[in-house]
């Protein structure tokens, strides 16, 4: 009669997930030396996988530094104004949200376009041409949708008049 490790399977014969947890990620027993090799060769690239990857971040790191340097030496500043007009605690509300764009979204708008302009003067001529041609198109394009955004407010206007003529009126009876 073959004697079995108590606990090692349960009352129907079958490991436990613990157990096979455990000895999936135990160490292997080899009965010859020779056995391990293939181990080793598995540690060693998992090794040198995570040296990769670590030599790669470092090197994105000394890029980014690099970077920094450079701009600082040339010169380039960057643009507060942005910043700025975008600094504004996290709106509480949907009426809030939309107060602080009504209020703040114009400049942001025209200092994105003056930095969209001075990038533009940079390009050459062809480019220019295209980008100026895009701009024309995109605004045909969206004549219909303007019209169509001011017919529908203007056609809920008037019902949206005469539901708070309602309320005003069941409210003063």
């Amino acid at each position: 009669m073959a004697k079995t490790k108590r606990g090692a399977t349960s009352s129907k014969g079958h490991r436990s997930r613990a157990e096979d947890a455990l000895s999936r990620k135990a160490v292997q027993h080899h009965d010859f030396i020779g056995d391990t090799a293939s181990d080793r060769e598995k540690s060693r690239a998992v090794e040198e996988q995570r040296i990769l990857r670590d030599r790669a971040e470092v090197e994105k790191d000394v890029v980014r530094e690099m970077e920094q340097e450079f701009e600082e030496t040339a010169g380039i500043q960057k643009d507060t104004r942005l910043a700025d007009v975008l600094n504004f605690p996290r709106p509480k509300s949907l009426r809030q949200g939309y107060e602080i764009l009504r209020d703040r979204g114009p400049a942001a708008l025209e200092i994105l376009r003056e930095k969209a302009e001075e990038r533009l003067e940079e390009m050459p001529a062809p480019v220019k041409n295209a980008v100026h041609a895009s701009e024309r198109v995109l605004g045909l394009l969206a004549a219909p949708v303007r019209v169509g955004v001011h017919l529908i407010a203007d056609a809920l206007r008037t019902p949206a008049q005469m539901i708070r003529l309602l309320l005003v009126n069941r409210r003063t009876a």
